[in-house]
């Protein structure tokens, strides 16, 4: 049996195979038909047969199976899967294989896949995992366990060249612009919510703070930053060509069943000076980072709930990159000053958070549909030769 998965079935094995600490060949093949063996049909037991080969059971996937095929005549037919026919667009050789069952999608054209089916605010997230030193959990990539410290599978460049030369895919045109706003060295989910946002244009509710580095190494060297070795101090991210960044505090993590805590509900002695080591080390970091010359500005968990809390962060990045780059982000304050704006800048931010909240609201911004506005909705007036447009009352 072969078979080759794409779109969010594929992302799930490829986020399985990035936890379990394997990484993806070199190796690039064309996309060949799904085959059998003669005289066989594709059945769920078979499809799953071949998910288990990766470590995927084909439970945790939802709904439909997601299959590529070159051609209409090579469509699985299964209830099981939903095919996508690809007869053109297609880059040569876009396709892994994992063994010798399982193929999927390279990365750079799955970023395209997810294009059709994300918004441009979680296919950033996804582009910046595959770019990243992270994978989420397969089954549960909202609440589940996050892997760190793992290779990224591309990166932002090759996922823009890869998308220049593609034709008329689903989701390239969304994909060309966020390709745009992808960055590399991504270390956690939390830093590529932080710095997608900042780096995202003030129309798609980002910040449009400019290209950021993410995880730079510098040291001062008189008025200088150059780069140093693994043992300097890192921040998250630097806006390009500035001493202006961020650094994503977490800050310990208890769980829901109240481990680290005394019965009393106060912290255990074990708790309390592991939580002191972690607050000690983040100031000494902060402190060696501003003698490198280095602005950068500590966010915490606690900001991304808090109703305005991120547009507060990032006005008062824009205040410091004004008076050391001469940039000017008056436009940038207008807009956040904006209360429907800024309300719905903080639920795409909500929407995108672990949690029920988080969950909830990211549902309800799939289900939302903007009422369809024809002319008839608006009363048009034409005064000293000014056009003046009115919605009515319906």
């Amino acid at each position: 049996m072969r078979i080759t998965f794409n779109k969010l079935t594929a992302l799930h094995i490829l986020r399985k195979w990035r936890s379990s600490g394997r990484t993806l060949t070199a190796d690039r093949r064309s996309l060949e038909p799904s085959v059998v063996a003669p005289g066989r049909y594709w059945t769920r037991r078979r499809i799953s047969a071949c998910l288990e080969s990766v470590g995927v059971s084909i439970s945790d996937v939802r709904g439909r199976v997601q299959v590529m095929v070159p051609r209409p005549g090579s469509r699985i037919r299964s209830r099981t899967a939903r095919n996508t026919v690809y007869v053109r667009g297609l880059p040569e050789t876009p396709i892994i294989e994992l063994n010798s069952t399982v193929r999927i999608p390279c990365p750079e054209l799955l970023f395209i896949e997810l294009g059709a089916i994300m918004s441009p605010a979680m296919q950033l997230l996804a582009g910046l995992e595959l770019c990243g030193r992270f994978t989420r959990d397969a089954r549960d990539p909202r609440d589940g366990t996050t892997t760190f410290g793992i290779k990224p599978v591309t990166t932002a460049d090759k996922i823009r060249s890869y998308v220049s030369a593609a034709r008329d895919l689903a989701g390239l045109e969304q994909s060309r612009r966020v390709a745009e706003w992808l960055m590399d060295e991504a270390w956690s989910p939390q830093e590529a919510l932080l710095n997608g946002l900042a780096r995202m244009p003030l129309h798609e509710l980002g910040y449009e703070l400019g290209e950021l580095q993410l995880n730079p190494r510098f040291i001062a060297r008189g008025s200088l930053l150059s780069l140093v070795d693994k043992r300097s101090r890192v921040p998250d991210s630097l806006v390009k060509d500035t001493n202006v960044g961020f650094n994503y505090d977490g800050g310990p993590h208890f769980g829901e069943d109240g481990s680290g805590l005394s019965d009393g509900g106060l912290l255990d002695s074990n708790a309390a000076v592991n939580m002191r080591k972690a607050v000690v080390a983040d100031k000494r970091r902060d402190r060696d980072l501003l003698v490198q010359g280095l602005a950068v500005l500590p966010v915490t968990k606690e900001d991304f709930y808090e109703h305005g809390s991120i547009d507060r962060v990032m006005l008062q990045a824009m205040s410091l990159l004004e008076r050391t780059g001469q940039r000017d982000f008056s436009k940038h304050r207008r807009v956040l000053r904006r209360p429907k704006l800024a309300e719905e800048r903080q639920r795409l931010i909500w929407s995108l958070l672990p949690g029920r909240r988080g969950r909830e609201l990211s549902q309800e911004l799939a289900q939302y549909e903007p009422p369809e506005v024809t002319i008839e909705d608006y009363d048009i007036t034409f005064e000293n030769g000014k056009m003046t447009i009115t919605r009515l009352c319906l």
